[in-house]
């Protein structure tokens, strides 16, 4: 089927047309034919099933398009993660602001207003943000859509994403059932029944434009799929650098998967040592400039220093163990071919789209709390196995399986190869799940009662797939906690939220998250006594809090650490269920001593090396402190309990910047942070006012200041208005981006 004739067919305008056709796609691909035939240009909504790389964005650029170019609509595009949604914002603002269509992007702040976001022909979005949206009542974003492209559907899978994107696609259903969707997906077993589930046609295909071989690695053999075999005669120490640089010397790239953080950097360096003699001149200054550039960070830790080992090699790691911006140079310099192996945990698969020739599924199992040892889904390895391939550069992609005997090999097939992947199940029926979003039904005024909740609930995907017993005493109970606990009230036959309620809901938190922030600072009001590693506990307590894990290791040191704070806690067993369990109540001793660490100026690599974490970590314990702490400063607030609001608000800022009290006034100053204030401080500048009749030359000299630095600090202590640095309050995600809106 020619694109340009469907597109002229379709009445799509030259200047559209040349944008569509001009990356040089010509002929749609089998399943986008397909979906043409489904009637995606009359607004036919469409389950899209297809293999990676098959042309599923293609299709949703088309009926993104058609909805702006015919209807003068707008379109959403719901990404799973925020680096998903980042990279389709660049790819679509830079494909379509030139014909005049604003694209922006909603990922951060999830309590933030979002003003213009109606600006926007284009908004593409995490669930989180748009749910946010809704529970602030933003019916203009409904109204206004013609559009909505779920990416991904079957994160509905996953049980911490998925029930917030189940209640919204529901709650889009019912506020606009005029919506056309596109939901987009790898192939899922029963992708039917989430196209019955919304009322969509579905396109269902195994094809893929660059073939896929599938096959198991064993005693210097690649059994295929198709009963093919492959000798692989490289010299290396161990199996995995043999097959990366079998691929490396064909011109291919790979990716290898393995199941934890510490795997994952021991294969890299490992690989590095193996393809270090296969890299060109031009590529190893390349690499060493990316190397450099990683080391080169102030913050730079030992995990930074491995990676940039095995950069300057050829080879990377990757895991959530490293900072942003590293996984996004890493990413980059994939894509640029510069880097040739990433060995990386399977969060990769489930990313950004990263394809390679070759992708090596090295290890199988993994470690599950309580089982031991076990399989992963079927459908993890076909993520993984779904980037081998590269467009325009292989003619082939392989998946590689690896045994340790031929019985294992044959075990391998069967449970991955030849099996089909899982099933998709809502993850939305237990209690814990329901009572946040019952909440924030009622606080946004969608629902007034348990019969109103119980038909909302009949519209989606866990009541499509009858998944439902006994909901109507769980939805029953939900209520009577929510209006116990004082979340909501009663007014005749109909529950309202109350300011609490409302709080919690726009906050984007628990209930019982609310409840120990309330009950921890009604304490603190009433008299007890505490300090900021107490407060620092108090948020390690909430559900909403992300806890470091423990080994018996640190059960000593915990035990020390607990002796010293002991009277500084602000709750303790007798105030919180969750900390009678011993290992629950280490975690939050030893999260509370790292953020302790971290607001005492401590090194990023001493903290990594002391707690066992990488950059990554501390960055999404502080984006998860931040968050907390502001709702406990709106919490303080509601309940007046005023004295403890300014120590809440200090503290926000001690953690964003990782600093001691003293040093809240320098890092105002943009272009300061934690270590630059420091060396300001120990040179006598204590204050803002300190700067104000410094020379340029003499502020300079300061470490790590510089000449053009040293201008601007002065620039800006003596432009009051413009000095004062926005803070930013950020949920926890895999990008610490804040709401971005291109113009």
């Amino acid at each position: 089927m020619d694109l340009k004739s469907i597109l002229e067919q379709h009445h799509f305008s030259q200047e559209a047309i040349q944008v569509l056709t001009g990356s040089g796609i010509r002929t749609l691909h089998p399943p986008q034919a397909d979906a043409v035939k489904k009637g995606i240009f009359d607004k036919q909504s469409l389950v899209m099933a297809v293999p990676t790389a098959a042309g599923k964005t293609l299709i949703a650029e088309l009926v993104m398009l058609n909805a702006i170019l015919h209807s003068s609509g707008k379109c959403l595009y719901i990404a799973p993660l925020k680096a998903l949604a980042w990279e389709k914002f660049q790819d679509f603002k830079n494909k379509y602001e030139p014909l005049g269509i604003k694209v922006g992007l909603a990922i951060g702040d999830l309590d933030s207003p979002s003003k213009f976001l109606n600006q926007y022909q284009i908004i593409v979005a995490t669930a989180e943000k748009v749910d946010s949206l809704l529970r602030s009542r933003a019916q203009w974003l409904i109204d206004s859509l013609t559009t909505i492209v779920l990416d991904e559907v079957h994160f509905i899978n996953d049980a911490s994403r998925g029930p917030t994107l189940e209640i919204l696609i529901t709650r889009i259903k019912q506020l606009n059932s005029n919506i056309q969707f596109l939901a987009l997906s790898a192939t899922i077993k029963n992708a039917d029944e989430i196209a019955g589930w919304l009322n969509a046609k579905l396109t269902l295909s195994q094809w893929r434009p660059i073939p896929l071989r599938e096959g198991v690695f064993y005693n210097d053999r690649i059994m295929f799929d198709n009963s093919s075999i492959k000798i692989v005669k490289e010299e290396a120490p161990d199996d995995v650098s043999k097959l990366c640089l079998d691929t490396i010397r064909g011109g291919g790239q790979v990716l290898v998967f393995v199941n934890s953080r510490r795997s994952a950097q021991a294969c890299s360096r490992e690989v590095s040592k193996t393809i270090v003699k296969t890299i060109k001149p031009e590529d190893k200054a390349a690499l060493k400039a990316i190397a450099d550039e990683i080391e080169g960070d102030p913050d730079s830790t030992k995990v930074c220093k491995k990676l940039a080992e095995t950069i300057r090699m050829g080879a990377a790691f990757h895991h959530a163990g490293l900072k942003p911006k590293q996984r996004q140079l890493i990413e980059d310099s994939f894509r640029r071919n510069v880097i040739k192996v990433i060995c990386s945990t399977p969060t990769l698969a489930a990313g950004v789209n990263l394809p390679a020739r070759r992708a090596i599924i090295r290890d199988t199992k993994r470690y599950a709390g309580g089982m031991g040892s076990v399989y992963i889904p079927a459908s993890e390895y076909k993520q993984c196995a779904g980037r081998a391939g590269r467009p325009q550069y292989d003619d082939h992609g392989e998946a590689i399986l690896m045994a340790k005997t031929l019985s294992e090999s044959h075990a391998l097939f069967d449970k991955f190869i030849l099996a089909e992947p899982e099933p998709v199940y809502s993850k939305l029926g237990h209690e814990s799940v329901l009572r946040i979003h019952v909440l924030a039904s009622i606080a946004a005024g969608y629902v007034h009662d348990v019969k109103g909740m119980l038909d909302f609930i009949s519209h989606t995907f866990l009541s499509y797939q009858k998944k439902t017993p006994n909901l109507i005493e769980l939805i029953g109970n939900i209520f009577e906690f929510l209006h116990e606990k004082g979340f909501i009230e009663k007014s005749g036959f109909r529950y309202f939220a109350t300011p609490f309620g409302n709080h919690t809901s726009r906050l984007y938190i628990d209930p019982l998250t609310s409840l120990t922030i309330r009950d921890g600072l009604k304490k603190i009001n009433d008299g007890k006594s505490f300090s900021h590693v107490g407060l620092l506990h108090l948020l390690t307590c909430c559900p909403d809090g992300e806890l470091l894990s423990v080994g018996k290791a640190d059960y000593d040191q915990l035990e020390e650490f607990a002796s010293k704070c002991e009277d500084e806690l602000i709750l303790t067993q007798n105030d919180v269920a969750m900390l009678e369990d011993m290992y629950t109540y280490y975690s939050t001793l030893k999260t509370t001593w790292m953020l302790d660490q971290w607001i005492s100026e401590e090194k990023e690599e001493n903290i990594c090396d002391a707690f066992g974490i990488g950059p990554g970590d501390i960055y999404r314990h502080i984006e998860s402190a931040q968050w907390l702490l502001h709702a406990s400063f709106l919490i303080a607030d509601l309940f007046q309990y005023k004295k403890i609001t300014f120590t809440l608000d200090q503290l926000r800022n001690r953690i964003q910047y990782g600093i001691k009290e003293e040093l809240l006034e320098l890092v105002a100053l943009k272009g300061v942070g934690r270590v630059r204030a420091r060396h300001l401080f120990h040179k006598g500048y204590r204050s803002l006012s300190d700067l104000k009749f410094v020379d340029v030359q003499t502020l300079a000299s300061v470490k790590t200041i510089g000449l053009s630095l040293s201008k601007d600090i002065i620039l800006q202590v003596n432009t009051p208005p413009k000095f004062k640095k926005q803070t930013q309050t950020v949920h926890i995600a895999e990008r610490s981006d804040d709401e971005t809106l291109s113009e």
